[in-house]
């Protein structure tokens, strides 16, 4: 059985005293001092997590025609410096992944996720797209929070939302999975000492609370929310689809565009600490649906989540199974937190 990949962090996870999982092919920090704190540190002040684990793929800008040709947003109209969330799709116009691009003047750096980076390359090399894989050459951190911004701006310039720049030792972009601010911050190994100065005052964050966090920002996790059966327009994410040329599986989206004959995805809460996890039955009238993702938020005091439905549905009442009891909710409309 192959040995999984560790962080270039590792040593520095170790010294923090991290909890860790194994997730993707990878060890990874779990959590330093509990979940529930850590998700606390990155919503009040800041906080950072690695997730070097993630896929980094450069990829030459000659490429870009065919690169636009797998996913459903427009890349080839991104100007250069801005970052770009978007879906690579199959042939049905399901998720293959979910990624976020950033463009500069020479290349583009897709960052996909760990449990799909074979999948992603596999998928370039077919399609003749001209890459380089960086993952293991790179370190990747997320550093968010209120605070961030103020806590790295004497350190690098501070690009706008969804912008990226470089410098000779940082590439970064004003992004991240929390729904707070902050940067995501790529070094060369060879630079690992500047990330880990730049790291030393902020508190580190496991992969347990970033999860919580994006929960609580609506935000969607590949394999729960995106899948290889579940499409944008099915997922909610219609806004993602911006890419007015031809692509893999842009005849079943655009039929789904045109009609409501599809599965929804649809955001829930529950008043009280019965907690609807990932798997749990859910009924509204007539239709059947399945959670997707589901926890109990620490900032709303309450269980939230996503359910998968069969289609639209004609009421916000939900009934869940939990644990054999029928447990009421109700579908939100709104972001879980503004």
């Amino acid at each position: 059985m192959d040995q999984p990949n560790l962080s270039p962090l590792h040593e520095l996870h170790l010294t923090n005293s991290a909890k860790f999982i194994e997730f993707a092919g990878w060890t990874m920090p779990f959590s330093y001092s509990g979940t529930i704190k850590e998700h606390n540190y990155v919503r009040n002040d800041v906080g950072y997590f690695d997730v070097s684990h993630m896929g980094r793929l450069k990829i030459d800008n000659d490429s870009i025609d065919s690169l636009s040709s797998l996913i459903c947003s427009d890349i080839k109209n991104l100007k250069h410096g801005k970052a770009l969330y978007s879906i690579f799709t199959n042939e049905n116009g399901c998720a293959l992944d979910d990624v976020i691009f950033w463009k500069f003047p020479n290349y583009i750096l897709l960052i996909c996720n760990a449990i799909n980076t074979e999948k992603i390359i596999t998928h370039l090399t077919n399609t003749n797209i001209k890459f380089e894989d960086i993952t293991k050459q790179t370190a990747l951190v997320a550093v968010q929070g209120p605070n961030a911004i103020e806590k790295l701006g004497s350190i690098l310039s501070i690009p706008e939302s969804f912008s990226c720049l470089e410098n000779d030792i940082y590439t970064y972009a004003r992004t991240g999975y929390t729904g707070e601010d902050g940067l995501e911050i790529m070094v060369n190994i060879k630079n690992l000492e500047n990330l880990l100065n730049l790291l030393s005052n902020i508190q580190p964050c496991g992969l347990g609370s970033r999860d919580t966090l994006r929960l609580e920002a609506s935000l969607p996790l590949y394999g729960f929310e995106l899948s290889e059966d579940i499409t944008p327009v099915e997922a909610g994410l219609k806004w993602t689809i911006t890419n007015d040329e031809n692509y893999l599986g842009s005849k079943k989206i655009t039929e789904q565009l045109k009609n409501s004959d599809h599965k929804v995805l649809k955001k829930f809460i529950i008043d009280s600490r019965n907690i609807a996890r990932t798997g749990t039955k859910v009924t509204s009238k007539a239709l059947s649906g399945i959670v997707t993702s589901g926890n109990y938020s620490p900032i709303l005091k309450k269980s939230i989540g996503f359910v998968l439905l069969e289609s639209m549905p004609d009421t916000d009442l939900l009934e869940f199974e939990i644990r054999g009891n029928l447990v009421e909710g109700k579908i939100i409309k709104k972001r879980f937190l503004k």
